[in-house]
């Protein structure tokens, strides 16, 4: 299987540990497309509820990425998988959200310029 960054799979996220996200949901590929061909993880984002923290990208459904409902790609639970976890493939996450992506990634992560401004 050939995975590639922005696609949206299905990913059995079970078994957990304490609060970590669970089933077997909608998920974003994040990590990069090197790491996808040459390693046997990879690194996905559940879409979870819709929210309004600055760790959630709202995501509206589409033919092109396949959701059925508006969801939250809740960058709070970012998660390194294994391949063996990934499932059927939804779709493909649309250029608009990336921006947002990268500021909710930014500001989970906590990587802020002493000005308090994210880094770009």
């Amino acid at each position: 299987m050939q995975i590639r960054r922005g696609e949206i799979y299905f990913v059995n996220l079970n078994p957990v540990v304490g609060s970590e996200t669970a089933k077997t949901r909608p998920c974003l590929i994040l990590q990069n497309d090197i790491g996808n061909r040459f390693g046997d993880t990879t690194v996905v984002v559940p879409f979870l509820a819709p929210g309004d923290y600055p760790f959630i990208v709202n995501v509206k459904p589409t033919s092109a990425n396949g959701l059925d409902r508006e969801r939250g790609l809740n960058l709070s639970k970012i998660r390194s998988v294994s391949i063996k976890r990934i499932k059927n493939k939804l779709g493909v996450l649309e250029d608009i959200y990336w921006l947002d992506i990268k500021k909710a990634l930014l500001a989970e992560c906590g990587f802020y310029h002493t000005s308090g401004k994210t880094l770009t």
